[in-house]
């Protein structure tokens, strides 16, 4: 099933084709966040089986999910992700929240 990344804030949805992205500030990520507060190489989201993981890559302001920093984390629908200072919704693709 298609994952979404609904914005919570200003900036962009993310939908996830890919099963692993690479997010950061620098041109050659799969997702370029345009922010001093996200790092060049920021951190990497992939697909495993009903879930994703979010790895920190060693970034100056780290990686959140539901409020809490991690170095590695498992996201489920439903869940917030936050990466620098973009805020992120776990959702399937159509954009509705689950229940």
């Amino acid at each position: 099933m298609p994952v979404l990344l609904l914005s919570l804030a200003d900036g962009p949805s993310i939908l996830l084709d890919k099963p692993i992205l690479l997010f950061g500030r620098h041109a050659e990520c799969d997702v370029v966040l345009n922010s001093k507060k996200v790092s060049r190489r920021h951190c990497c989201l992939a697909q495993v089986n009903d879930y994703l993981v979010v790895r920190d890559l060693g970034s100056t302001n780290g990686v959140k999910v539901n409020g809490r920093r991690v170095n590695e984390g498992r996201l489920r629908f439903g869940d917030e992700l936050e990466i620098g200072n973009f805020r992120f919704q776990v959702c399937v693709d159509n954009g509705e929240r689950p229940a």
